[in-house]
């Protein structure tokens, strides 16, 4: 529907006016279907249309003119004429100006334009077109002028008595608006300088402040050095413990082979130095120092003990090898379950005086992640449910596939937290062991690799005096994220 609907009333006869006042209204009505359907004018599109308006105006107001002054129209016309040409500049220089102020100037812009129109054609337009058939008529231009206001309609002076207060009341708001506008642009720059001020007193604390977080940052870079290098430790220390165990009584084991050997060995001696019909009581007498009967039950046990100690040492060997993936450094679709257990193993020192651990996991696909920093969790969430138990208990490991996630649990029957603690425990730094006994980044390195590595988060719940359980859930594409 058009904003303004063009009549023979608007009609003046002079071809061009005509012309130039329809190419107006077009642009009023198109404005119009635009907002009629919602559709937003963009920056650019607005400071388009108010170029479009200005070239309008100076082509249109100087062709006008131009005939005025080439009829010879009474001067009091003209410059009433030109005055209200003039006015219309004012007006779109104001809306210009006070764009950034309206909340739809698109409206307003349409609104001058349809009020603008009206007045302007059925006022000073028509009557000039009026006055130009008097001349022609051979009228001078005093007595066309004069004839013009008293012969004006008298309900059609008051609709356009009416109309242009209208259009100069929104004329006057248009006006308000820019030099409120104005003001706002010069409170803003006074604004600007002020901050530009500031920003030159903050300038050298800056300088500081940058220094002083690269010191922080250094720091916090050797406290996650720390963290690792205790962890680090603290694993060395375990698996040195279990397998100097196999390896003490293989060692054992290959002294009494040495001692049985050196008997067997002597016996063979007897053997062949006496002949197969020398003395038999050197003989017996070298079987009885032997004591081949028990050597003969004693050696295979020995053999398979020894066998089986070094089997363990090879499994911790391989476990410490998977679990520490030295040579899978990015992502790759990995087997959490068997990450799980050689995790087990390689902790085994740290959670077997302490804790019966059940296992529970379940049947999973392989997650796309990165395996040593799964790793890291693991050891650190079983690790701390060792630490969480004050005499015995148990831990029970458990895992599942829910949802394309993963998930793993880690419940202990320790001392539990409470709730203020356990919004805490993630925080770097923020420990509840006594001084010099933890750094307080193991959780908050697990929750950086959980949740900002690999996309997965970690529910934990607790209750003290009924223990603690944290639930890892992973993704199972890891493809867009980065180590």
């Amino acid at each position: 529907m058009d904003a303004f609907v063009w009549t023979e009333r608007f009609e003046t006869g002079i071809e061009f006016v005509d012309r130039q006042h329809r190419q107006l209204v077009d642009t009023t009505n198109q404005l119009g279907e635009l907002l009629l359907v919602g559709e937003g004018i963009s920056d650019e599109e607005l400071q388009a249309l108010f170029h479009k308006l200005a070239d309008y105006g100076r082509r249109h107001f100087s062709e006008e003119e131009a005939l005025s002054a080439k009829v010879g129209l009474d001067p009091r016309h003209r410059e009433q004429h030109a005055a209200h040409h003039r006015h219309f500049f004012e007006q779109l220089l104001g809306m210009w100006q006070a764009r950034a102020s309206m909340a739809h100037p698109a409206e307003v812009i349409q609104g001058f334009l349809a009020a603008w129109l009206t007045v302007h054609i059925l006022g000073e337009d028509q009557a000039m077109a009026r006055q130009i058939v008097r001349i022609q008529n051979g009228e001078s231009a005093a007595a066309a002028y004069d004839a013009e206001q008293r012969t004006l309609d008298p309900a059609m002076a008051v609709l356009l008595d009416a109309l242009e207060r209208l259009y100069f009341l929104l004329a006057e708001q248009n006006k308000n608006l820019a030099q409120t506008n104005l003001g706002l642009e010069e409170r803003v720059a006074t604004r600007t300088r002020e901050l530009a001020d500031a920003n030159a007193r903050l300038e050298s604390e800056q300088d500081e402040l940058t220094a002083l977080l690269g010191k922080i940052e250094s720091a916090q870079q050797q406290l996650l050095q720390s963290e690792k290098m205790a962890a680090i430790g603290q694993l060395a220390a375990g698996v040195a413990h279990e397998i100097n165990n196999p390896i003490g009584f293989v060692n054992s084991n290959l002294g009494t082979l040495k001692t049985y050997l050196a008997q067997i060995l002597k016996l063979l001696d007897t053997y062949e130095k006496l002949g197969i019909n020398g003395d038999q009581s050197a003989i017996d007498a070298a079987r009885a120092e032997a004591d081949i009967d028990f050597l003969r039950e004693d050696l295979p046990a020995l053999l398979a003990e020894s066998q089986e100690g070094l089997s363990r040492v090879t499994k911790i060997v391989q476990d410490l090898k998977d679990f520490s993936h030295v040579d899978q450094t990015g992502h790759q679709l990995s087997d959490l379950n068997a990450a799980m257990e050689s995790t087990l193993n390689v902790v085994w020192s740290e959670l077997k005086y302490k804790a019966e651990v059940v296992r529970e996991l379940g049947d999973i696909p392989e997650v796309d992640c990165v395996p040593a920093q799964i790793n890291q969790v693991f050891m650190n969430l079983l690790v701390n449910a060792a630490q969480a138990i004050e005499t015995t208990g148990r831990i029970t490991v458990r895992s599942g596939f829910e949802n394309q996630h993963v998930w793993f649990e880690v419940l202990d029957t320790g001392m539990g937290m409470p709730e203020a603690v356990r919004k805490r425990i993630f925080e770097p730094f923020y420990t509840t062991k006594p001084v010099g006994k933890g750094t307080g980044l193991g959780l908050s390195i697990s929750y950086d690799i959980i949740v900002k590595k690999h996309g997965g988060r970690i529910d934990v719940t607790s209750e003290p005096g009924l223990g603690t359980c944290f639930r890892l859930w992973l993704p199972l594409n890891q493809a867009n994220l980065t180590a």
